[in-house]
């Protein structure tokens, strides 16, 4: 828990993180997201409640902690004075690596993030794309368990976000746990294994990406395309199981408690109406969808629980 005078910035989070995951923190603004993060790597005190990170408890162990995790906050912070390279050599320095590791890990990174003809370039003179890239890049010098990212792809134009992206995989599949907070839901629904969604400080649901879209919906989607315009008062009256039916570009989506039953409720009704269906599938509502729903929920009063 932490409270900010009479507002309750967090009440009763509790979630873990597998090691190896990406592992998204979403909610919208003012939710508690960079709170959570500054406590997670001991920047802020809680009020109330425990913190253990790699397995470290954040109170007691604390340096433990800063050892095993960088932080990408949502601003590049590095120093403006300092070219690239020497950035990523003081930050080196302030872990306790040695010289020729330190030389050795400085290499290593600007070749990874296509910054080595840039080593020399002072921070304040990159690009926006290449300052986020350094930043990733500072955050890893010590090799660490887990890295927090803040909203890295903020601001970045489309090529730069995707290169940022594709680094966040790379880093994954080298074994870095990552824990993700962004406003992009599409980048969090590409990139994570497991996602949390944060309401007013509350956890308000968390799962696998699909397991948050069949909740908020809250039944299942049949999407159909026919071969001719379908009446639709018709269909609904031979097709029971269907709750209710929308179409956009010919494409109807119906939702559905049963979607086996709906599906042969809709073949025979189509058969006996001397239609084809051209396409049938199970549609599960994106992560935008599911937040959004799951938003007005919370703002109605209604609340979506683990």
């Amino acid at each position: 828990m932490r409270r900010y005078g009479d507002l309750v910035a967090l009440d009763r989070v509790d979630f873990t993180v597998r090691r190896g995951e990406i592992f998204a923190y979403l909610g919208p603004n003012g939710a508690g997201k960079t709170t959570t993060i500054n406590i997670l790597a001991g920047l802020l005190h809680r009020d109330a409640g425990q913190v253990s990170v790699c397995g470290f408890d954040i109170d007691r162990e604390g340096v433990a902690v800063k050892q095993r995790i960088g932080v990408v906050p949502e601003e590049s912070n590095l120093y403006p004075e300092l070219t690239c390279r020497r950035n990523l050599e003081y930050l080196g320095q302030l872990y306790g690596l040695g010289r020729s590791e330190r030389r050795r890990r400085v290499d290593e990174l600007l070749e990874t993030f296509d910054l080595t003809e840039k080593a020399s370039v002072r921070f304040r003179a990159l690009s926006r794309g290449m300052k986020r890239r350094l930043t990733v890049a500072a955050s890893l010098v010590h090799s660490p368990e887990v890295v927090f990212f803040d909203e890295p792809t903020s601001g970045l134009d489309v090529p730069s976000a995707r290169t940022l992206r594709e680094l966040i995989r790379t880093i994954n599949r080298h074994g870095t746990t990552v824990f993700l907070t962004t406003h992009n839901l599409a980048e969090a629904e590409d990139l994570s294994d497991q996602v949390l969604i944060l309401i007013k400080g509350k956890v308000v649901t968390e799962g696998a990406t699909d397991e948050i879209g069949r909740q908020a919906a809250g039944a299942e989607i049949l999407s159909v395309v026919f071969s001719a315009n379908v009446p639709v008062d018709t269909l609904l009256a031979a097709c029971p199981a269907v709750m209710s039916a929308n179409i956009t570009d010919e494409k109807w989506r119906f939702e559905v408690a049963d979607v086996h039953q709906t599906t042969m409720q809709i073949v025979a009704w189509a058969e006996k109406s001397g239609l084809k269906i051209l396409k049938i599938s199970t549609e599960t509502p994106s992560l935008e969808e599911a937040f959004m729903a799951i938003l007005e929920k919370n703002s109605a009063g209604s609340e979506v629980r683990r």
